[in-house]
């Protein structure tokens, strides 16, 4: 299954046009896009895999906002940042705002701002603040000052659980801090790593934590939800040469170098190891049983432990595949790829039985910028942040004239 130059090239051509994928009027999307994606990378777990529908085609219908915050969705609305650096709620259908608030935010700090969507409130991290609003009309709730000026900042809900959890560096250390989320009050920290690793993730009652250890060893730490206890911690490979770790039913996933790495959720054992042929590993999603792998030069499938592959596309000429993350839907992988040809980075939709392409947006001339987070799916959509200081919806719409 190769993605072959002429396809690629007719299908930029079909879908970018002359002016650039960006430059397009606003639309509406045919349906109001419904499922959730409550925050980066989709749930706690990191699994970044939502049971909803991937657009039969990727056309832009509306762009807004900034991109200066990964954006979540939820009950048919986008939220994000817009260029005032207001907190702002998108229609998920048109892009028209919903509502918009305040957000105290350097213009001039590197993207920084960091949002999850649990029950009815948005809870939002910046650098030196944590915040709570209503989904409702951006109404704050209430506020929470960090130590210092935090750095690499990420939001995590638990909504079974009622509990919250940001990680960040400040000062070369590490820090985990869980808090409840109906008040903001903080149940404990852990700043026994290091740096920062690539995130955590949470399964059922553990939270799992990479970095430097104070031995100055690659680890993985396994900490109690609810209290922060450690339970376990194993040395792993190298922090150049992991992702960011994902939990399923099978145990913890972390690519190291060109592996997926299969940790046992109440020890730490190692379970099982899978080599993939597309040099270092990127980013991982799972879905029921298959790990979908994008890599420095390839995109793979593969069932997890066992390591079965299902399918797997390799780096053509003109063509290489770029730091995710990636997303899964109902019958399609939703990854990011950069075109050498055209000088412009591409979202393309692969089918999750075999890799057939089923489309792809690329960002135009116009606006040829970087695509840096994972695409976020809602029914009939797909969002993508830009470091264009744009959210741009894409669907099954026919090409713009």
């Amino acid at each position: 299954m190769r993605w072959t130059r002429r396809g690629m090239l007719a299908s930029m051509a079909g879908v970018c046009g002359i002016s650039g994928c960006l430059a397009s009027p606003d639309r509406a999307l045919p349906t109001a896009p419904s499922g959730t994606w409550n925050q980066s990378r989709r749930d706690a777990q990191n699994t970044a895999a939502s049971d909803v529908r991937v657009p039969e085609r990727g056309n832009l219908a509306w762009d807004g906002g900034s991109g200066r915050m990964l954006s979540v969705v939820a009950d048919q609305t986008v939220y994000t940042v817009d260029d005032d650096d207001g907190l702002t709620a998108l229609d998920a259908q048109t892009g028209e705002r919903r509502w918009q608030t305040a957000l105290d935010i350097d213009p001039e700090e590197p993207v920084s701002v960091s949002g999850a969507i649990i029950d009815n409130q948005l809870v939002v991290a910046t650098t030196d603040t944590l915040h709570s609003f209503s989904t409702a009309d951006g109404n704050e709730r209430w506020s929470r000052e960090l130590r210092g000026q935090a750095s690499s900042i990420s939001t995590t809900v638990i909504p079974d659980q009622q509990i919250g959890l940001i990680d960040f560096t400040y000062r070369q250390d590490y820090y985990i801090i869980a808090f409840e989320t109906a008040s903001g009050d903080i149940k404990w920290s852990d700043s026994a790593l290091r740096m920062g690793g690539r995130g955590l993730t949470v399964f059922d009652d553990h939270v799992y934590a990479t970095g430097l250890s104070e031995t100055a060893k690659e680890v993985i730490r396994c900490l109690r939800l609810d209290t922060g206890e450690l339970l376990w911690q194993r040395d792993i490979g190298n922090q150049d040469y992991y992702s960011t770790p994902v939990s399923s039913t099978t145990g913890v996933l972390i690519g190291e170098g060109t592996d997926i790495i299969v940790y046992d959720h109440t020890d730490g054992k190692q379970r099982a190891a899978v080599e993939l042929p597309h040099g270092r590993i990127r980013s991982i999603a799972v879905d029921d049983g298959i790990a979908f792998v994008l890599s420095e030069t390839g995109l793979s499938a593969v069932s997890v432990p066992d390591g079965g592959e299902q399918w797997s596309l390799t780096r053509d000429p003109g063509r290489h595949f770029v730091r995710g993350p990636l997303a899964v839907g109902r019958e399609a992988v939703v990854a990011p790829i950069h075109t050498d040809a055209l000088g412009c980075p591409s979202v393309v939709a692969f089918e999750t039985t075999d890799g057939t392409q089923r489309w792809q947006f690329t960002l135009g001339d116009d606006f040829c910028g970087t695509i840096w987070s994972q695409p976020v799916l809602a029914d009939g959509a797909v969002f993508i942040d830009t470091n264009l200081h744009t959210v741009a919806a894409l669907g099954d719409l026919p090409l713009q004239e």
